[in-house]
C-alpha cells in the first residue's frame, strides 16, 4: 500500500455491509457516507454494526467512484469481532484486505488476546521498523477506532475518546475530546489523528491529521453525521446518507 493511500485509509481510519446473525438482545446498525477529497466526491463507504452488551462485531467497504474510479481505483474490505468492558472495546481478530487497482493487494490479520495483539499475518506495507504490541495494551485496530468514533452513542458519552491504534505495524492515536454546541442540537467533536511510532521519517514529517466529528440527534442517541480530516493532502470528509 503506498504511503498516499494508506494516509486516505487512515483519515478515514486516520478513514461495509452485511454481518452475521445476532440475537435479539443486539443492537444492529448500517449507515452509508460518501467521501470526498477536497470537495470532490472519491468513494462511498459502508458500514455494519453488531453491538450487544458484551460484544461487537463491524464490517466495513470503500470503493472509490466517478472520475476518480477511472483514474486510480482503490477499495479495502475491514472486519473486526471482539467484546466490551464497559465502555472500551477488546478486539480479538481484525482483518484487512485492499486493493489498489489490480496493482497491489494486502490481505492483514491481526489476533488479539487479553487487549495485546499476539499474531500478525500478511503484509503491513512498511518497512520502518515495526512497533512492538506489547507495549500498546489496550489498543484498538483501525475498525475498532473508526466504530467507536462513528457508533451512535448516548449524549452524555459524546467527546470522550482516546484510543491508541495499532494497525499490524504502527502505532497511531486517535482522540476525539473537544466538545461544541452547535444548532439544532448538533454536538461536534474535535481532536486529532497522531501517528507515534512504527512510520518512516517521511510519514512522520506530516505526523499529526485534525478530525472533527458532527452528531445530530436520532431519537435518545446520537448519531454520526459527518466526518472531516483534514491531511497534507487536503481535506477528506466524509457525509452519512
Amino acid at each position: 500500500m503506498t504511503v498516499k493511500t494508506r494516509l486516505t485509509y487512515s483519515a478515514l481510519a486516520a478513514l461495509f455491509t452485511a454481518l452475521a446473525a445476532t440475537t435479539a438482545l443486539a443492537d444492529s446498525t448500517q449507515a452509508r457516507y460518501d467521501v470526498r477529497l477536497i470537495g470532490a466526491k472519491v468513494g462511498e463507504m459502508a458500514m455494519a454494526s453488531t453491538e450487544t452488551a458484551s460484544a461487537y462485531s463491524t464490517r466495513a467497504r470503500f470503493a472509490t467512484t466517478g472520475a476518480m474510479s477511472a483514474l486510480k481505483q482503490a477499495s479495502f474490505d475491514l472486519s473486526v469481532q471482539g467484546r466490551k468492558s464497559g465502555n472500551r472495546f477488546v478486539p480479538s481478530s481484525y482483518s484487512e484486505v485492499t486493493s489498489e487497482g489490480g496493482r497491489r493487494s494486502t490481505n492483514l490479520k491481526i489476533g488479539f488476546s487479553g487487549g495485546v495483539a499476539t499474531r500478525v499475518t500478511g503484509d503491513t506495507g512498511s518497512s520502518a521498523p515495526a512497533v512492538n504490541p506489547r507495549t500498546l495494551p489496550g489498543a484498538y485496530d483501525p475498525l475498532t477506532a473508526l466504530y467507536a468514533a462513528l457508533r451512535d452513542q448516548d449524549p452524555g458519552e459524546l467527546c470522550s475518546l482516546n484510543a491508541d491504534v495499532y494497525d499490524g505495524h504502527r502505532h497511531a492515536r486517535l482522540s476525539l475530546t473537544s466538545r461544541k454546541a452547535l444548532d439544532g442540537g448538533r454536538v461536534q467533536c474535535s481532536g486529532q489523528y497522531r501517528r507515534i511510532a512504527g512510520y518512516s521519517q517521511r510519514e512522520l514529517r506530516h505526523s499529526t491529521a485534525p478530525v472533527s466529528i458532527v452528531y445530530v440527534p436520532q431519537g435518545n442517541t446520537m448519531r454520526a453525521d459527518s466526518v472531516v480530516v483534514r491531511t497534507r493532502y487536503g481535506q477528506v470528509s466524509m457525509h452519512r446518507r
